[in-house]
């Protein structure tokens, strides 16, 4: 799907395309309607108090937090729930999506700031922004390379790690559905921007989670060669694959209609894009595992994705399993 940029998302992808084509790093956010794009210099992310992140290849110099962070979550009624998921189903039913993503925030009592709670946890993408929201994230967006060859990783089915729950999501058949359909999609996004696009590795499992409780979760690597004046067009390429497959659905217009009616509300930055650019290379995250501060209290926003064949008690259990804190394991 390609919908014209606005002009602040205009704005935005000609800033980017300028810094990466000077190479000169920055860091960005876009939140998932792409109402709120935000751009930061290295000046400006060093700013205290401002932002903090931590990607790989760029571990965050600020120190990790001793302090052990807890959640107390007040699950959403399930009528709630109900009430949503048929909204989806009837849009799947009548042909307008065949995988649709349904997320709810979650109201918490949370023991700590988001500071402490960014310090705590452990995860290959961090995110901090003042107090607005915290974000503890195992999934890539897309990476970049310096010879611009881009590669998505997306991830799709959760399941405790043990031998048996493995089993069962990998056997799962509308697990399966599921992540074809996702890889399917996002196949067809970078084949929108990119050469020579391929799966190079299908449905393996990857562990996203570590310590008491810990998950995996399925993923598959597709990739493909950008032109060679990708830095000067970075901006536009990315606007051309938002939003995320993984977390909206497919097909994206219809789908992203459905999911406006089931949840009733914007996302903001949660299922956006956050991205780092060191001078040569660009890595990108999906806002997921997201705590967000608004209006006096703390939500955390979860979700799954739904197929005619999902069990709505089991999606609801999902959502509500994926609400907790990848700690350190020092905690």
């Amino acid at each position: 799907m390609y919908t014209p940029p606005t002009t602040a998302l205009l704005a935005w992808s000609e800033r980017v395309g300028e810094a990466a084509a000077a190479g000169q790093p920055f860091f960005f956010l876009l939140d998932f309607e792409l109402q709120r794009p935000r751009f930061f210099t290295e000046r400006e992310w060093l700013r205290p108090g401002n932002l903090a992140f931590d990607f790989p290849g760029r571990p965050d110099p600020q120190p990790e937090t001793t302090r052990v962070a807890q959640i107390t979550a007040q699950a959403i009624a399930t009528s709630q729930y109900r009430e949503a998921f048929a909204t989806v189903q009837r849009g799947l039913q009548r042909g307008d999506s065949f995988l649709t993503n349904l997320t709810f925030p979650t109201p918490i009592a949370l023991d700590v700031d988001l500071r402490t709670v960014y310090g705590a946890v452990e995860a290959k993408y961090r995110v901090l922004l003042a107090d607005e929201f915290v974000c503890f994230s195992p999934e890539t967006f897309v990476t970049i390379d310096r010879e611009g060859y881009i590669a998505t990783s997306p991830m799709k089915g959760t399941a405790a790690d043990t031998p048996a729950d493995r089993a069962a999501l990998l056997s799962d058949p509308k697990e399966v559905a599921e992540h074809a359909t996702i890889v399917d999609l996002l196949r067809n996004d970078l084949s929108q921007v990119a050469r020579r696009v391929r799966v190079t590795d299908y449905r393996y499992l990857l562990a996203t989670e570590r310590g008491g409780g810990a998950l995996v979760q399925t993923s598959s690597d597709v990739g493909g060669q950008l032109p060679k004046n990708w830095r000067t067009t970075l901006g536009a390429t990315l606007l051309r694959l938002l939003p995320a497959g993984s977390v909206s659905g497919a097909p994206k217009s219809a789908t992203l209609e459905v999911i406006r009616q089931a949840e009733g509300q914007d996302r903001g930055y949660y299922c956006g894009v956050a991205g780092y650019y060191d001078g040569q290379r660009l890595d990108t995250c999906v806002l997921i595992r997201y705590i967000v501060h608004r209006g006096g209290r703390y939500y955390f926003h979860s979700g799954g994705g739904i197929t005619a064949r999902s069990d709505r008690e089991g999606e609801y259990r999902e959502m509500n399993a994926k609400i907790r804190l990848p700690l350190r394991a020092t905690q």
